[in-house]
């Protein structure tokens, strides 16, 4: 193939190559989408199965239908949301964060926008559908977000299967968008977006001894923990600096929107375009302003 490009899982068991041409790029806010990767949405690239070729790790792929129309598979062990097939059995469904440098392409729209997080303000240009674009006659299933108890800060949030939930009695106050490397392979989208609460108000509601954890091995401290079920991100408690660090997309109760912080930006994706007007930082914030982050 012409013009290859490389992906991979966080762990790198998993790899992959892709080319063009694609046949859609998009960015899906659809509630089982956010929950699977973890993330405001995930980030998909249409690839002809004739330009996409498995390399390694097939064997590592576990596999989660969340409904008959498309399935959510994962690696076992780093809970990577992996290649899928699509509705469309020429296609494979390519989570454009595992791919690495530029592909030659840009997103081209977003969907189930009327199925996005309450926190989220979606500030690009590009068209957007209420679900999906005209032409794709697909079930429509998505479970909808649930709302706050009046006068409560408490809130709540689930993986894709249902198997592990947590309530926090905090709300959160920030997003925080990391577009490192790193995050984008655990997430498999343009960015992390995590948010937190502190640790002494979280708690599990059910599910704990269903999740698996991934730490990559020094020099890097980077952990990723998922479920262990249905491969969906889930929270993981920062015992450093006393807070439980919650993936947006897990988050069930509807929230106001929040503000956002974008760090590591000098590694993001080329097509990954911020148009936000939050503050930004090459890599970490200074230390001043990592206190106010974690509050």
């Amino acid at each position: 193939m012409n013009d290859t490009k490389r992906g991979a899982c966080l762990c790198g068991a998993i790899t992959f190559e892709i080319a063009p041409p694609y046949r859609w790029f998009a960015h899906c806010h659809c509630s089982m989408c956010r929950k699977h990767h973890g993330g405001l949405y995930g980030t998909g690239v249409g690839v002809p199965r004739e330009r996409f070729r498995w390399l390694t790790g097939h064997d590592q792929i576990s596999h989660y239908r969340a409904t008959g129309a498309f399935e959510r598979p994962y690696c076992r062990r780093c809970g990577s949301v992996v290649p899928a097939e699509s509705h469309d059995p020429e296609v494979m469904h390519v989570p454009a964060g595992l791919v690495e440098g530029d592909i030659g392409a840009r997103p081209r729209t977003h969907i189930f926008v009327g199925s996005k997080a309450s926190f989220e303000n979606i500030t690009d240009s590009l068209p957007q559908f209420q679900a999906y674009p005209p032409g794709l006659d697909l079930p429509v299933a998505a479970p909808a977000q649930t709302p706050p108890t009046s006068g409560s800060e408490r809130v709540s949030g689930s993986c894709l299967c249902g198997t592990i939930a947590y309530e926090a009695t905090s709300a959160p106050r920030r997003i925080v968008c990391c577009h490192c490397s790193l995050c984008r392979r655990s997430f498999g989208t343009a960015f992390a977006s995590t948010t937190f609460v502190p640790r002494q108000s979280f708690r599990w509601t059910r599910g704990r001894d269903r999740i698996a954890t991934y730490r990559m091995q020094q020099p890097h401290s980077y952990s990723s923990s998922f479920c262990g079920d249905c491969g969906s991100l889930v929270p993981g408690v920062s015992h450093e600096v006393r807070v439980a660090l919650l993936p947006v997309g897990s988050i069930d109760t509807a929230l106001a929107p929040l503000p956002l912080t974008h760090i590591f930006v000098a590694s993001k994706a080329p097509w990954d375009e911020i148009t936000d007007t939050w503050p930004q930082f090459d890599e970490l914030p200074p230390p001043e302003q990592l206190d106010e982050m974690f509050g």
